[in-house]
């Protein structure tokens, strides 16, 4: 372990900056003087125990530092969410943020609170805070639109967990997404006053994606395969059906419904296509072609209506290509770690965001894999290397992502390279043709003929995946893990991963000793 932390020094502070995070998100009742005044007692009591001074004493500082700026910035976000919410019911002047959602008998809509009435005494919100108003369902409800103000009626409650399945921490969820409480509006106890022209850059984003689903429309693509074409292109999954997402979670395909870094290293790929062969004829041309990239990225993002998962992974995407003006090797494990650091300053919530997390756990087992199992490839065909290269890819990916997955859905799917094999492919071509298909939006007789093959791309891949849901054993439910069980998961990944590069007698009984203490702790959970 200790040659990880002199490999990779900035992994070091990401730790403590994670550190801080979660503390600050477990424990919000701590104040900011008792943090300081803990980190500062640890600190002496290091020094004395350790007698040393100098270079420790530096490193420990830097470290105390790192978990207080953690511990500050999650604090700081979470204190944007709280509101007192009272305990009667008030009148409240509301502004809908995003497209009314419908439920089976409500419309859920989130809208930022104006105003709230309370007696006869009338305050303004200045924090901002957001709420999700569930308003009865009927004819009314449901043509509201973004954007509507509302006076509505009703009963604000602060996040809860009430009525929500057991396992699932529904109130963290909500402030982690910045959601300061919930209130149910019977029917009849709400007013629609107006409608705001104003739009964030964010409600423009999703205006312009509704324009490009429109084209779709005009297309003639419905159901399953608008559905999974707007998800796969768009970021839009709300007319995924319940039995095509069961197909894709089976199957193991899951990861390319939610635009992600897939989606975005291949739209990458495809601007690297023209650029390269620029940049390598003029060498002063990288920085501006580069530039240019990370605006094309920026700009995708922005028409899938800058979702958090898109604008994750174009930030790293975008970290990278700067990584890259330096050095020919875009992505190394140092530039994922920095990657984190920075956008976990940004925004410390992502810490606890599921797709966060696998995103981050399946790059960084690629990174530390592909090496070993690219030294295995046996072939020399290029086709034959190329689809072994996607398999060891593949199988990369699902190391780090499946104890993840096992962890939040307790599902394994048993086919993931078979289904990765067929899917992958698909999915770059639904992709490139899509960008065709949309450019070519004012030449219709052009793009009627693309938009057909676009058409039997989507059915093919909903098809594939679909028989691979059929095969025997396609994948094992059930899984329940702790978190303890799930930290001992990877750190046997890694002393595997150690013992299978450096294969020295200390470094297999420290893979060994792992695996097994994996398994008492597995028992103790079974038992106890």
């Amino acid at each position: 372990m200790s040659s990880v932390w002199r490999r990779h020094p900035f992994l070091r502070l990401l730790v403590m900056l994670m550190a801080g995070i979660a503390c600050a998100d477990y424990c919000p009742s701590w104040q900011w003087t008792d943090v300081s005044l803990a980190v500062g007692v640890a600190c002496v009591l290091l020094m004395v125990c350790l007698r040393r001074s100098g270079r420790v004493l530096f490193g420990l500082v830097v470290y105390a530092t790192m978990f207080a700026i953690g511990f500050l910035l999650m604090g700081q976000q979470l204190k944007l969410t709280h509101y007192d919410v009272g305990n009667g019911i008030s009148d409240c002047q509301i502004l809908l943020t995003e497209v009314p959602e419908p439920k089976p008998k409500t419309v859920m809509c989130r809208a930022r609170l104006l105003a709230e009435a309370r007696g006869d005494t009338l305050s303004l919100c200045y924090g901002r805070p957001e709420f999700l108003f569930y308003i009865a369902k009927d004819s009314v409800s449901l043509a509201l639109q973004r954007g509507d103000t509302l006076w509505v009626r009703a009963r604000l409650k602060p996040p809860s967990n009430e009525g929500v399945a057991a396992g699932f921490d529904y109130a963290r969820y909500l402030k982690h997404n910045g959601v300061s409480g919930t209130a149910y509006v019977p029917a009849g106890k709400w007013i629609k006053t107006g409608h705001s022209s104003e739009r964030t850059l964010r409600q423009k984003a999703l205006d312009l994606r509704e324009e490009l689903l429109g084209i779709y429309r005009r297309l003639g693509f419905a159901g399953d395969e608008l559905a999974v074409l707007s998800a796969l292109t768009l970021g839009d999954k709300t007319d995924l059906s319940k039995e095509l997402m069961e197909t894709y979670s089976v199957s193991g395909a899951s990861h390319v419904l939610a635009l992600s870094g897939l989606h975005v290293g291949f739209i990458y790929a495809l601007i690297l296509v023209f650029f390269v062969p620029l940049w390598k004829r003029w060498r002063r041309l990288k920085p501006f072609l580069s530039l240019v990239a990370v605006g094309l990225l920026w700009a995708f993002a922005f028409l899938t209506g800058l979702s958090s998962s898109v604008v994750r992974a174009v930030l790293m995407c975008s970290l990278f290509v700067v990584v890259g003006l330096r050095t020919e090797k875009v992505l190394t494990m140092d530039a994922l770690i920095v990657a984190a650091f920075l956008m976990l300053c940004w925004r410390p919530c992502w810490l606890f965001d599921v797709g966060f997390q696998m995103s981050f756990s399946a790059v960084a087992a690629i990174l530390l894999l592909m090496p070993g199992l690219w030294s295995l490839c046996p072939f020399g065909n290029r086709f034959l290397r190329w689809v072994y290269g996607l398999l060891a890819v593949s199988l990369a990916a699902q190391v780090g992502a499946a104890p993840l997955v096992a962890f939040y859905f307790g599902r394994f799917s048993v086919h993931f390279l078979l289904t990765n094999l067929w899917v992958i492919p698909l999915v770059s071509l639904v992709l490139y043709v899509a960008v065709g298909v949309l450019l070519l939006t004012p030449f219709p007789v052009l793009q009627q003929p693309l938009a057909e093959g676009l058409r039997v791309l989507v059915r093919l891949q909903n098809e594939g995946l679909r028989w691979i849901e059929s095969l025997p054993g396609s994948s094992i439910d059930g899984i329940r893990l702790h978190v303890a069980e799930l930290i001992m998961i990877y750190v046997c990944i890694y002393l595997l991963c150690r013992a299978l590069y450096r294969p020295t007698a200390r470094a297999v009984y420290w893979a060994l000793g792992g695996v097994a203490l994996l398994l008492v702790t597995r028992l103790v959970y079974l038992f106890y």
